[in-house]
């Protein structure tokens, strides 16, 4: 059966055609009339590629987000990868922080770098290239803040002053959200992490902080998935996309009934649940390096978490799909699904009561598995804050004295 077309770039630092780039102050490229204007030349290598996989995402919700990693297996029997070949087209330009795009049916499923090229020699005539790479995440977390305070501001505000911080001067596509939390004019001291110190104000926004599948920057605020509505769907019965595996979660993993959170604020504040901790004792869940500006947020957030986490909810938490088995509708439809995506995903039973349980769920994770004749995509999922919150202007959840008011 059919399957989606891939394509994997790279961009050498070279000129196009790969001759001679133009430096200048240099004896050897600096010479007038004797090089071409360069900069990165993107060249297709996907003749050469013998697999592909990408893992993007999460494992547990309430983790952060991970750099996007992916690997490239390339035949480089030719020696056109091998940094050593100086008769290759791309020497001397195969280095480490190349970038890379990998495309299915000419939407990007990956952007990043090319942290490693790991040669694999099998005897003197076959070699095989593997590209190790990383997305937006490898950069920012090798870069560091020099001490300062910033403002009083909201999440977003913060993200994007960091990022345009003289000694971050991130270069890449950005897409920020204001977000809803007000986070203080508390000092970061030197040589602060950036990636740690972005992820402390996702953590205090309880928002979504990743790179996307195209390589934006992407920060989104807690109200960004509330009250949800589903841009795919996945089922066994015909009337979504089918997948071949279901994977549930129905445990203590994200059960917390007594929620203690700080920031430099003043004192840590408390929410708890006496009914949930009669039933399953009291499991505790620590957020003590916040950053929001006062104390009444920062209960507010304690507050939040509880009404998400105090009982055990079922889970479904991940399905697969074979892009082989489903149409090129289909597959458009599952390229579209990123990170934060809504979807919903319904199990229909030959035997008990209910017949079939629906589940709206947020993407948290996103896996490609590519060889010659098969391509499959496991998506991980998280749930949706099952409360229903006022929305202004919102024909649904706009009514009033029937929705919650989110913190």
């Amino acid at each position: 059966m059919a399957v989606p077309t891939y394509q994997v770039l790279v961009g050498f630092q070279t000129t196009t055609g790969f001759g001679n780039p133009f430096q200048l102050d240099s004896a050897t490229y600096g010479k007038l009339n004797t090089g071409t204007l360069g900069g990165i030349a993107y060249a297709d290598l996907t003749s050469l590629v013998l697999s592909v996989n990408i893992k993007r995402g999460r494992n547990r919700q309430l983790d952060q987000f991970n750099a996007g990693t992916a690997q490239v297996v390339f035949n480089n029997n030719s020696r056109v990868l091998d940094p050593l070949n100086t008769a290759s087209i791309y020497y001397p330009y195969v280095l480490p922080r190349s970038p890379i795009i990998i495309y299915a049916n000419g939407t990007p499923i990956y952007t990043g770098f090319v942290e490693d090229w790991n040669l694999d020699y099998q005897n003197a005539n076959q070699g095989r290239m593997f590209a190790r790479c990383v997305d937006a995440f490898g950069t920012l977390a090798n870069q560091q803040i020099n001490d300062y305070t910033p403002s009083e501001e909201n999440s977003g505000s913060r993200v994007s002053n960091i990022l345009q911080r003289p000694e971050i001067a991130y270069q890449g596509a950005v897409s920020i959200n204001p977000g809803s939390s007000t986070l203080g004019a508390f000092n970061i001291p030197q040589d602060t992490n950036c990636l740690n110190y972005l992820q402390q104000i996702n953590t205090s926004e309880q928002g979504y902080l990743y790179a996307a599948a195209d390589g934006t920057l992407t920060y989104k605020g807690r109200q960004s998935v509330l009250n949800p509505v589903a841009g795919a769907s996945f089922t066994t019965n015909g009337t979504g996309i089918s997948y071949m595996s279901l994977v549930s979660q129905y445990g203590s993993e994200l059960l917390y009934n007594y929620i203690v959170t700080q920031s430099p604020a003043g004192a840590k504040q408390t929410a708890s649940d006496s009914t949930s901790i009669s039933l399953y004792q009291a499991q505790n869940y620590n957020l003590l390096s916040l950053l929001n500006s006062t104390t009444s947020e920062v209960a507010g957030l304690g507050a939040y978490l509880l009404g998400k986490y105090r009982n055990p909810v079922l889970r479904f938490t991940g399905v697969s799909c074979e892009l082989a088995a489903l149409t090129s509708a289909q597959w458009s439809t599952i390229f579209a699904i990123d990170l934060t995506s809504i979807v919903t995903v319904q199990k229909d039973y030959s035997t008990g009561s209910p017949a079939s349980e629906s589940q709206t769920l947020i993407i948290s994770g996103v896996e490609h598995r590519i060889v010659p004749g098969s391509h499959i995509v496991n998506f991980t999922m998280e749930s949706t804050d099952q409360n229903q919150y006022m929305t202004l202007n919102d024909s649904v959840f706009g009514i009033l004295d029937t929705g919650l008011l989110s913190f």
